[in-house]
């Protein structure tokens, strides 16, 4: 079922509103929520609401506490929730970071303490829309979150690890790859759980080691695999290392932030052309057997997002009964 974009923000932001979130955070969460459901990314988007709702009620997110920021170097940022959202901390320190990068060059930011994030490339987008590079990526999660077993093993050790990093390609459009070091995102786990599918072969095993496509054995003690083998868990178990040892134990991922001023390399003239030369070279490309056409990183989330913003998103049945929950305790209807 197709819902209007505006419709599902409202939503959003009146739960939020009722479980005492300030006014400006609650739109910011939202849209944010919104975006990612418009962008196709479903593992970040209103299902999120539902685990939100149950965190702000355990005190898991503190939905009203203070939020700390400091410039504690020439170019380097500190953030501090206190366990409010990470979307609200990363939502104030990304303009700071991109003024600092501007005046210097170079600049790195740490978000700590922090509740759940959202879609990280949305603040590497943020930065690459400013001609910049940008890259965000967490970690830190091990003495909480087993979710994701190390290269050849067969229990879960640390948490999914994302990374995310962007670049301009026009005065309009980023090209952005964002993805966790595991073999999918735990919220794509959660999707495929509400529409009770199961999940390719390579994600998951189960309790005892086994492969499976059960979605149900991660939630009874199974882990996630890393992706592309030694390589994703290189990259897990180094931003692991960054936010534990570096940033200090998380209250659930600490993340670090770096935006890379282009302009101090290269004419913005020059850059675009060879940009979109490398863009042509990608589009015109014949496409193996099994596909239709050859995307740059972050195209197919682009057109999700102009299509979906004219027509609607498109929710499953199932993903829509998840939420009756909601709509029933809020006093709201969503379609």
């Amino acid at each position: 079922m197709k819902i209007d974009a505006e419709r599902v923000e409202r939503f959003c932001t009146t739960a939020l509103l009722a479980l005492g979130t300030m006014a400006d955070d609650a739109h910011v969460v939202a849209k944010h929520l919104v975006d990612a459901d418009l962008r196709g990314v479903r593992s970040h988007g209103l299902l999120r609401l539902i685990k939100y709702v149950e965190q702000i009620d355990s005190g898991y997110i503190s939905n009203r506490a203070e939020i700390q920021t400091a410039q504690i170097a020439p170019n380097l940022m500190r953030s501090d929730p206190h366990m409010n959202f990470g979307i609200i901390a990363f939502h104030r320190l990304i303009p700071d970071i991109i003024a600092l990068a501007r005046s210097t060059g170079i600049a790195g930011g740490a978000v700590v303490n922090c509740a759940h994030t959202g879609r990280i490339g949305a603040y590497s987008e943020a930065i690459a829309r400013e001609f910049m590079w940008g890259s965000v990526f967490g970690g830190g999660g091990n003495k909480r979150l087993k979710e994701v077993a190390p290269y050849g093993g067969r229990k879960g050790v640390f948490d999914t690890n994302p990374y995310a990093f962007s670049m301009p390609l026009d005065t309009q459009q980023t090209t952005t790859s964002d993805f966790a070091t595991s073999a999918t995102a735990q919220g794509k786990l959660l999707v495929f759980r509400t529409n009770h599918a199961p999940v390719p072969d390579g994600w998951l095993i189960d309790k005892h080691g086994r492969p499976t496509t059960n979605v149900d054995d991660f939630y009874e003690g199974g882990a996630m695999l890393p992706s592309a083998g030694t390589k994703g868990y290189g990259m897990g178990f180094m931003a692991e290392l960054f936010g534990d040892a570096v940033l200090g134990t998380p209250h659930e991922l600490n993340w670090f932030i770096v935006a890379v001023d282009l302009k101090r390399f290269v004419d913005p003239g020059d850059y675009f052309q060879a940009a979109n030369h490398l863009k042509q070279e990608i589009e015109q490309c014949p496409p193996a057997d099994g596909f239709e056409r050859v995307m740059w990183p972050g195209q197919p989330e682009i057109e999700r997002l102009e299509h979906q913003s004219a027509e609607g998103i498109d929710y499953s049945e199932d993903e829509l009964r998840s939420l009756a929950g909601l709509e029933a305790r809020f006093s709201m209807k969503l379609n």
